[in-house]
Formats: C-alpha cells, structure tokens, sequence
C-alpha cells in the first residue's frame, strides 16, 4: 500500500435519498437522468519510484537492444529491432504520459534517508525495492550482451 494513500483522507460518501422510486427505475445506470450521479474521487495510488530506477531500466532496455542491433550485424535485424525500440518508447512513454494527467506525485520516499516503501506484502528499504524492480530489466540486458559476445564468438 503506498504512503500517499495512507496520508489521504478517506472519501466519505452521503446516503443517497431517493423520495420517489419508480420499480422501473434502475439506480446509477449510465445514462440515469432522475438520479444524480455520485462523485467520483481521483485515483490515489502513485509511483513512489525513484527515478534512478525508471532511469536503469530504460538504459537496461537499450543495452539489450544496441548489444542484438550489434550481434546481427545490424543489417540483418535492424527492422525486427526497430520495432522492438517502437516497442519500449511505447511501453514507458504511456508510463510517463498516465502520470503527466495524474495529479503532481511526491518524492519517493526511497530518497530520504532510511526511507521503506509500502508495498502489497509489507515495508521494503531501498535495496530490496532496487532488487525486486531491477532484477529482470538487468537479466535482460544480461542476455543481450551474452548473445554479442556468442556471436562474436562464432563468427
């Protein structure tokens, strides 16, 4: 559970009075003009990551990418490749568009000192939140550097 939800308050919702009810009446159907529709409130969770973080996984990402564009010789693949860059500009560039509409998010709270980060199973410091999150973007730019020296290698 992150810190910001912990710190918001609670959306308390009025009972809805309704004096006239027709059987034939559905409550909060979508286009319902006898019932006033219910206030929604905005979404509460945030990032809480640390940038360094977003920032090694998209050097990770590239890193297997510029080692594959290497491995082939680049000729070869390049196109296969292109479109697995598209791929990744797509995937963080939503990231970072979703929180561009979001209200402003706070500082992680990795970045003060002894900081933990609420999560699902319990607080986590900032070694085992860089190891759960960093693990595979690094096994991944792992294996790209493996396959160029593979192919250097053999070829």
């Amino acid at each position: 559970m992150s810190d910001a939800v912990l710190r918001t308050p609670a959306f308390e919702e009025k009972p809805e009075v309704q004096e006239e009810t027709s059987v034939l009446s559905v409550p909060n159907e979508a286009n319902d003009n006898e019932n006033p529709a219910r206030r929604q409130q905005p979404e509460t969770r945030m990032f809480e990551l640390p940038r360094a973080i977003w920032i090694a996984m998209i050097g990770s990402y590239a890193v297997f990418l510029a080692a594959l564009l290497g491995a082939t010789g680049g000729s070869r693949a390049a196109f296969a490749i292109v479109i697995s860059v598209v791929y990744v500009a797509m995937f963080f560039g939503v990231a970072r568009v979703m929180l561009g509409q979001a209200n402003p998010q706070p500082t992680s709270p990795l970045d003060r000192s002894g900081g933990k980060l609420q999560s699902l199973y319990g607080p986590l410091g900032r070694m085992e939140v860089y190891t759960q999150v960093l693990i595979v973007p690094f096994a991944v730019a792992a294996f790209g550097i493996a396959i160029s020296v593979i192919a250097a290698l053999v070829f």
